[in-house]
């Protein structure tokens, strides 16, 4: 019987294809997973280069990866029993566990509660990037909504991550106003079912999220780029608005603001993390979510844009690969 896998691992700051130990023994609580394939988001690249954040999950023998799918071969115990045989998509950063085997490999070893159950018949690729883009604005609403906020104005547009904000806001009848780049984004979130679009070089812009932000009562922001969108928006936004900061790929132009534009407004700026809300933190708060995202993830909202395709020693070309419009690399494994 073959005990060993493929798997990309990281020594010395190198990504390299190696022969590991093959996940066989299911823990309590856990699923052994042959996957079919692993989107790259930005976050696996970003964490490439930076250091493990505090309280982040690691992989045994250092295996990288935190999202994908595939199929489910054996279930642990207090597993529930819907998951044995099913297709399942993944963040493995959900459920701490001391026995994860991440992502980029042939198999892994993830905690039930990092998985959502996909559709019968859905093609698992469309979904091996998606969960870490579904958790997030899931957990973003269920805490903005406690916090009494009856609105959101989004800067994250027609990212994976905003079309799934998209989704629960449109399922859930929850204002949202979305921030675009261009009309080529627009037409895409026109297409998925909303209309309170603002593309950011429209001359009317900030007339049109001032008046929007206003009608729709969007005290909550949901940042999702950082840096020179924040400046654009600021002046618009409603008084006692809280900026919730999730990305950063804008940081190239820093955001610059009078202090009193806080104190007069009433302007609140915090960090924002799965990691730190209830829905994340508490486990039946998890189970939840998680049951919540498998009945919805057939909508097309929550699908992965698949870019390229590539096999595991292809990993420094997969890496390199920039999609248009938000499409991502993807390893393949079968």
């Amino acid at each position: 019987m073959n005990e060993l896998m493929k798997a990309i691992v990281l020594m010395d700051d190198v990504l390299t294809v190696q022969n590991v130990k093959k996940p066989t023994k299911v823990e309590p609580g856990h699923l052994i997973i042959k996957m079919d394939s692993s989107a790259i988001n930005s976050g696996d690249k970003f964490f490439l280069k930076h250091p493990t954040p505090p309280g982040a999950v690691k992989s045994l023998f250092d295996i990288k990866g935190v999202s994908g799918a595939g199929e489910v071969l054996q279930a642990g115990e207090g597993v529930p029993k819907e998951y044995l045989g099913k297709n399942v998509t993944f963040y493995r950063q959900l459920r701490f566990s001391e026995s994860v085997v991440g992502s980029w490999s042939e198999y892994t070893h993830v905690h039930f509660l990092d998985c959502a159950i996909l559709p019968d018949g859905a093609d698992p690729t469309e979904y091996s990037g998606s969960m870490v883009n579904i958790i997030t604005p899931l957990a973003f609403l269920k805490q903005i909504i406690n916090e009494g906020h009856k609105g959101i104005i989004s800067t994250a547009g027609n990212s994976a991550t905003g079309i799934a904000l998209l989704g629960f806001c449109l399922t859930y009848n929850f204002p949202l106003i979305c921030i675009v780049r261009t009309e080529q984004g627009k037409e895409e979130l026109e297409g998925l079912g909303t209309k309170n679009i603002i593309v950011q070089s429209d001359p009317d812009f900030s007339t049109q999220l001032t008046d929007m932000a206003q009608t729709l009562n969007t005290t909550a922001i949901f940042d999702g780029v950082g840096g020179d969108i924040l400046n654009k928006i600021l002046p618009s936004i409603l008084r006692n608005s809280v900026i919730y900061s999730y990305g950063y790929i804008g940081d190239a132009v820093p955001f610059t603001f009078h202090t009193s534009v806080l104190a007069l407004k009433n302007i609140i700026i915090r960090p924002f993390s799965n990691y730190n809300t209830e829905t994340v933190k508490n486990p039946e708060n998890l189970e939840k979510a998680v049951k919540e995202i498998s009945e919805l993830i057939h909508l097309p909202h929550f699908k992965t844009k698949i870019g390229k395709r590539f096999r595991l020693e292809e990993i420094e070309d997969a890496l390199a690969y920039s999609g248009g419009n938000g499409k991502k690399p993807v390893l393949y494994h079968i």
